[in-house]
């Protein structure tokens, strides 16, 4: 069976119709109907049944797929390390990040790769509910996501922050590398009354209002995780995707905020202050997460080699600095 047509047939299984996987590969719908019409001659089976405007796969169909998942990852792994033998890293490497990633990674990122000239980063802004950022890695080479994490303790101490919880159930059969377990802190305004502490526990946040990002987004997920711990529910009185806006709100002491410890914009403690949580340690853990033969290629081990690099060196200086005053 034809290489190319296979993998014609593991696209309409990823996008459901036959418009997507045209669009997705640069060709005509009649052209990629064409070669999937070849490819069941060449299967000697049928391998696609028509329900309604889209095209399934029959259970010869799946099979095919399936079995041939790791020829495309081979194939991928092929052509990786050659054009890597040959020096010749060049390409387009798509990635998707979400904002205050982009803004702690990007710059250095974007620095290091300078080096490479022939190679071009296409940056798609993007932030998504925590477990929808694996629907992402078909149209995109990389994708930086963050679900919530629990800390193994509170990340008040010198060290990097250890992730508990698992991978979201969404992340597993993608090719995931972990850049940075970012703790989350307590942001309340240096007006705050509890604004003088070194942390804060359950009990003195109880009451307060908060400012928080879009129900199960990572940030609140960690927030109804700690409440869960005690009776009740946190008080939301304000929704914002844009952390800056949350900040915002903060530093005007209009309520307080559960923010990441590396990306907030804390200015010294002049705008706002960042207190661990002392019951329950709360974190972010961000990844490059991508498909198996995606992150084969020269230019995307190139890309993603660069985000590690830089997730080191800025938070290798930063795992010390304590969050409070």
């Amino acid at each position: 069976m034809e290489v190319r047509r296979l993998a014609l047939l593991r696209e309409l299984a990823r996008r459901s119709t036959v418009t997507e996987v045209a669009r997705a590969v640069s060709l005509t719908p009649t052209a990629v109907s064409q070669q999937l019409k070849l490819l069941e001659r060449e299967a000697g089976v049928p391998l696609l049944r028509r329900v309604g405007r889209r095209l399934e796969l029959t259970a010869a169909g799946r099979v095919l797929v399936n079995a041939s998942t790791d020829l495309e990852v081979s194939l991928a792994r092929l052509h990786g390390q050659w054009d890597a033998y040959r020096g010749e890293l060049r390409g387009t490497v798509r990635l998707a990040v979400f904002p205050t990633a982009a803004q702690l990674l990007l710059p250095g990122t974007v620095r290091q790769l300078q080096a490479w000239p022939d190679v071009v980063l296409d940056i798609v802004e993007t932030d998504v509910h925590g477990d929808r950022y694996p629907g992402l890695v078909d149209d995109v080479d990389l994708v930086v996501g963050h679900h919530a994490t629990e800390l193994a303790e509170p990340a008040v101490g010198p060290g990097p922050p250890r992730a508990t919880s698992r991978r979201p159930r969404t992340w597993e059969g993608l090719a995931v590398t972990e850049l940075v377990v970012e703790p989350l802190d307590v942001a309340v305004s240096p007006a705050h009354r509890l604004s003088a502490r070194a942390s804060v526990r359950l009990d003195d946040v109880r009451r307060e209002r908060w400012v928080s990002v879009p129900a199960g987004w990572p940030f609140d997920d960690a927030l109804q995780r700690w409440f869960a711990g005690g009776d009740g529910e946190p008080v939301v009185a304000h929704r914002f995707t844009d952390l800056r806006l949350q900040e915002a709100f903060v530093a005007a002491d209009l309520g307080i905020a559960l923010l990441p410890r590396f990306a907030a914009d804390d200015r010294d403690g002049q705008r706002l202050v960042l207190l661990p949580t002392q019951d329950l340690a709360l974190g972010r853990r961000v990844a490059v997460l991508s498909r198996r033969d995606h992150a084969e290629r020269a230019v995307t081990v190139l890309v993603r080699d660069a985000l590690v690099a830089e997730a080191r060196s800025l938070t290798s200086a930063r795992e010390t600095a304590p969050a409070g005053p």
